[in-house]
Formats: structure tokens, sequence, C-alpha cells
């Protein structure tokens, strides 16, 4: 699930830096269902953090001990998979190798929503991590090196296993959290995730300098590994289908309920719309005026300071449950408005800095209440079809967002192209905000919900 607000974590990890150390043993791995028993105290669990209390149920603890991982694992590939393309290949390669993995994931989104509503979520995440392994497994053993069509086809396949394993995911939760912590759930696992976009891409950098790529996706792959471990024997049920539908006819389903839920159609049309003429320009555009500006050495801070955001932003909506959910939401994306407003006045670094994270603390908020409201009121037979619409509205059009920046760069100027992201951005906060249901993130939606439809019931998390 994008974890961290519109800008989804596996596109920034190509673009911004991407999604530690792990290979765990098989002992210390298992050791993760057993966190000390004080979790489980009712009286610690008051006393606790509210992005901490999910951590109490064992089934979710093991999720996101693997999730962990394995975005870390990550932002190491990504360093590695850079230094091995580039040192093989030409620099136009990179953009090949990069292109193929996003094309698998859109490839197969719509399907992997539908594979998600057919199988126990947990084994479906086990198999496309098990592809993911194995393509990691080719990269350790030297295919960046290798002549060029190998490299494309390992990283289309990493897409394809992210393709796979998102809606999976999006729609396990709810089944391992009870509802009432599906909010402090799905903050900490924005938490995690931008501490990993930051983490991993440290630590790829230091196993590159020191032992070369090849250490660093054999890390990658351990990680899949210990994920893999930690989802065996889950025990999550398999999900309700009618019978006789075949994959077409269960993606039109999903694809259906979207249309007639009209606050989840709005804002992924929402959040395609700010993707392609808001959030890429943003962050092609970062790193080129800092450049003009002489001060491209902070361009690791900047980044850095909206993951804090981002943190900062988990924890504070894990504790929150504001009454208007979507107006806030929507609202909090708004505030990368500040970051646009600081680089077309040229404004100082601090403040630039201070609009970062503000920023990703929108992202965060945003992030949180959106997942939880999708996963609280999506009947559970067609939570992973919706989740990979959603998935598909994020990434569809934002490699095409990210090659049009630049172009709008040179014809229209910086304060022109910053200007009109910003125009787009308040267009496209006011107008959804017009919607009753999507100010209140209304599981209902505008009319009734369809025969056979039921929202998500509460689970027995342990």
């Amino acid at each position: 699930m994008p974890s961290g607000g519109r800008w989804p974590d596996h596109a920034q990890k190509w673009v911004a830096v991407g999604d530690g150390p792990r290979i765990a043993s098989t002992a210390s791995a298992l050791t993760v269902s057993a966190l000390p028993s004080r979790l489980a105290s009712t009286k610690d669990v008051r006393e606790s953090p509210a992005f901490l209390v999910p951590l109490r149920h064992s089934r979710f603890r093991r999720v996101w001990f693997g999730q962990a991982l394995s975005s870390t694992g990550n932002g190491v590939f990504t360093v590695a998979l850079a230094a091995s393309v580039l040192g093989a290949h030409r620099t136009a390669d990179l953009g090949y190798v990069v292109a193929a993995d996003g094309a698998g994931l859109v490839a197969v989104s719509l399907l992997g929503g539908v594979l998600a509503d057919r199988f126990r979520r947990s084994r479906m995440m086990i198999g496309a991590d098990a592809l993911r392994f194995g393509a990691t497994v080719g990269f350790g053993l030297g295919a960046a090196a290798a002549p060029l069509p190998l490299a494309v086809v390992l990283a289309a396949l990493m897409g394809v296993g992210l393709g796979l394993f998102q809606p999976a995911y999006g729609a396990l939760v709810p089944s391992v959290v009870p509802q009432e912590g599906l909010a402090g759930a799905n903050a900490l696992v924005s938490i995690t995730n931008r501490f990993a976009l930051v983490a991993g891409p440290a630590v790829g950098g230091l196993i590159l300098t020191f032992a070369g790529p090849g250490p660093a996706f054999w890390l990658d792959a351990g990680s899949f590994g210990v994920s893999m471990l930690m989802l065996l024997g889950l025990g999550d049920a398999r999900p309700e289908r009618q019978a006789g539908g075949n994959v077409l006819t269960e993606a039109k389903a999903g694809l259906a309920l979207v249309r007639e839920r009209r606050w989840v159609l709005t804002i992924i049309l929402q959040g395609t719309l700010q993707l392609l003429l808001v959030m890429s320009p943003a962050l092609v555009l970062l790193p080129i005026l800092l450049q003009e500006r002489g001060l491209l050495a902070y361009y690791g801070l900047m980044t850095g300071l909206q993951a804090v955001g981002a943190i900062l932003g988990g924890m504070l909506i894990a504790s929150w449950k504001p009454r208007l959910p979507g107006a806030v939401a929507v609202s909090a994306l708004a505030l990368l408005g500040l970051q646009l407003v600081a680089l077309a006045l040229e404004l100082p670094l601090f403040v630039l800095g201070a609009a970062m994270v503000a920023t990703g603390a929108g992202y965060a908020v945003f992030g949180v209440l959106w997942y939880t409201a999708l996963q609280k009121s999506i009947p559970e037979e067609l939570r992973g079809r919706v989740m990979s619409v959603d998935m598909l509205g994020t990434f569809g059009l934002a490699p095409v967002g990210l090659a049009l920046a630049p172009l709008a760069l040179g014809a229209w100027g910086e304060r022109r192209v910053l200007l009109a992201a910003t125009v787009v951005l308040a267009a496209s906060t006011i107008v959804p905000l017009l919607r009753r249901d999507v100010r209140t993130f209304d599981e209902r939606g505008p009319g009734p919900v369809p025969l056979g439809h039921r929202p998500a019931e509460p689970v027995n998390a342990e």
C-alpha cells in the first residue's frame, strides 16, 4: 500500500531515493511472534502510543516485521541496481530497466486484485515475494552486467511481483487487526516505510562502498526470505467469492464497485490528476532548482526532512480520529502547496525545509485516513480488487508526469510550471470537498450499498 500519502513509496525509490539490514536467521525471525509480553498488557497498551498498540496482535506483528525488513531491502536494492546497470551499460539503459519495473507493475495490477480476492492473501504475498526473491537472486548472480535484455526482464518481474503483492497486502491488514486498530496499524506501516526510505539507501550505499553491489542484492533477497517466513501459517481465511466468475468478470466487479462508491472514485481520480500535474513537477523541480541556487548539496537534507514530516504525521494521525476524515485527508495533501510556493519564490532554505516537513506530514495523514477508510468500508470479498484499482490510478500516469515535467520546465519556465501546479492543487482540493461523501469518507457512499456487498466485519486479530 502506498504508505505515506499520494506519492507511492515504490515510485519514490526510483526518483527520490527509495524504500536494513536483515538477513536474520530463522530462529531470530521466529522470535518476532513472541515479542515481550508487556505489549499485551492492557495497562501498557493504554499507555503506549497509538501507532504501537497494533503490535500486541501477534499476526499483525509478524506481517509488519517482515514488511519492515522488505521495505528497507527495497532501498538497498535500488542503490545496488543503479550502480550495477550504470557500471556495465549506458546511462540511458538505466531508464529502460526502471521503465520495465513500472510496466510490470501496471500490467498486472488489476489481475493482482482479482487473485487477492480469490486466494488467501498471505499465500498471494508469499508467491509475490518468491517471484521477487528469484529476480533479486538473478541480479545477485550478475544479471545487471549481462546483456541488457536480461536486466530488463528481471526488473519487469520485480514490478510484476509488487503488482501482485500490494493488493493482497492492503486487503490482508484488516484480517490481522481489529477495526479499532486499523488507523494505528496503517500509521505504523507509514512510519516504518518512511524510515525505510531513508535507511535502505543509506545501508545500500555503505554496502556498495565496502563490498560492491553483489552482497547488497543478496541482502535484499534475504529480506524477501524473511518476509515469506513471517507469512507462513498466518491463518487468514480465504475470501468468499461467487462461483463461476472468470478473471475479467471479477475485475469488472471491482471497477463497478469503485464507480458506485463515488467518494472512492473521486479520490482515485484526484490522486491521478495530482500525481500527473502537481507531485511529479514538484519532485523533478526540487533538485533542479536547488542546483540553480547552488544548494544541491542540501537535496538529501530536504528529502530527509520530508521523511521526518511523514513520521510525525503518522504519529499524529494514529491517535487522532477526526469527525470529517475525508476533509482532513484531502486538505492534508494541499500542504504540498507550501513547498511549491517556497520553490517559486526562492524563499530561504529553512522555509523550504519547513515546507518539506509539512508536505511529508500531509502525505502521511492522507495515506492513513484513506487506506483505513477503504479497509473499513469495502466488502471483504472485493477489497483486493478495489486496492488494485487505487494502485493503478496511483501508478498509471506517474511516469508520464515525470517525463513531462522537464519538458514543461523548458517550454514555460520554472515560475509558470510551479504556478500551474499550485492552481491545479488548489482546484483538485476544493472540488472534491464539495461532495459530502468525500468529506466524511462515508462507507455507504451517496447511494445504497449494492446487494451482496456488505461492509467489512470486525475480526479476531489474534
